[in-house]
């Protein structure tokens, strides 16, 4: 007779989406004004095809992006910091280390001229990717500035308005399948980034 081990212990809320309004239009536009107008590059992506190396492929990802900059007193991180922790103990539960130094926040513009977008995609993989528990985006642009453009989860019900309101977080698991749909009008900003720690097992 062959015995079963006894049942895991099962977290409901393993897939969970959150989103929380946490920056004022003022706040956001100050994120905004930290971008170098200079530092914009095309977004790359991580092993696609099974490659470890980043590569530019526009079919697949269309965007520009540059560091997020942090200022001396934490913000803006520290705030997504505190409420990503948040998230955590109310929902993922998963260890977690915090940022890494490989692996930045970024402020990203998808811009309706080319269509901006970024396919169907999870967040973890190869090199650094691969420690990613949480991942996380901020909206920078008011819903009106913009068609399109939408950031959408599969097989997750998930309140459209809330996801493109000014100073929303969005918190997601690393493995979560996502994606931003084509930018058809105006221009989108926000910031993204994410929570590393330790292999899930």
């Amino acid at each position: 007779m062959i015995v079963l081990p006894t049942l895991p212990l099962r977290n409901p809320n393993i897939t969970n989406v959150y989103v929380k309004q946490i920056f004022t239009p003022d706040q956001c536009e100050q994120i905004l004004k930290s971008a170098k107008k200079d530092d914009w590059k095309a977004g790359k992506i991580g092993g696609y095809g099974g490659k470890g190396q980043f590569s530019t492929i526009a079919t697949v990802r269309s965007m520009t992006q540059q560091r997020l900059r942090v200022r001396s007193d934490g913000f803006p991180l520290n705030v997504i910091a505190f409420e990503v922790s948040n998230f955590n103990s109310q929902g993922f539960s998963f260890d977690l280390s915090g940022f890494v130094s490989d692996d930045e926040p970024w402020l990203m513009r998808y811009e309706g001229a080319k269509e901006d977008h970024y396919d169907w995609h999870i967040d973890v993989g190869p090199a650094a990717n691969a420690s990613r528990k949480l991942g996380f985006t901020v909206q920078l642009s008011l819903p009106e500035d913009y068609d399109g453009g939408d950031l959408e989860f599969m097989n997750v019900n998930t309140k459209h308005l809330d996801l493109r309101a000014l100073g929303s977080l969005i918190v997601f698991p690393a493995f979560r399948t996502h994606r931003v749909s084509p930018v058809t009008r105006g221009v989108r900003h926000c910031a993204v980034g994410w929570v590393h720690g330790p292999c899930f097992r």
